[in-house]
């Protein structure tokens, strides 16, 4: 039989085939179940700061860049405490949906932001009128 011989010019492997894309690989592949997470908090903290903007536009106030940090700090903080319950969950209490809880919170969090802006809007606080119906004051 007759064997075919090919040879390479570049036979080398690179640093980026060696180590730097199965890394990307394995943190990529670690990260996928946090996305839905990261997106979620991002666009209810969006939309905080899209009513903040409308606010602002309305009232005619100045739209200062060193306050809209905050969102970016809050963003990451966001981010920090959902990667954290996911190690735990992970690492330590694979029963209990630890960042099914703080993911919930995280968002439970912003749509009370959201509420009292829409309340500084329109002078209407959802929460408000859930609270009140639920009460037994009267």
């Amino acid at each position: 039989m007759y064997a075919i011989k090919v040879q390479s010019m570049d036979n080398k492997i690179t640093i980026m085939e060696k180590y730097i894309i199965p890394a990307l690989i394995v943190t990529g592949t670690f990260l996928l179940p946090v996305l839905y997470w990261f997106s979620a908090i991002g666009f209810f903290i969006g939309a905080d700061l899209a009513l903040r903007l409308i606010i602002c536009k309305k009232k005619k106030e100045p739209i200062i860049s060193s306050k809209m940090w905050k969102t970016v700090w809050k963003f990451a903080g966001g981010c920090v405490f959902i990667l954290v319950a996911y190690a735990c969950q992970i690492l330590f209490v694979p029963d209990i949906p630890m960042m099914k809880i703080a993911g919930g919170y995280l968002i439970l969090v912003e749509l009370k932001s959201i509420d009292e802006k829409a309340h500084e809007m329109t002078g209407y606080s959802l929460f408000n009128l859930v609270i009140d119906k639920f009460s037994t004051k009267k």
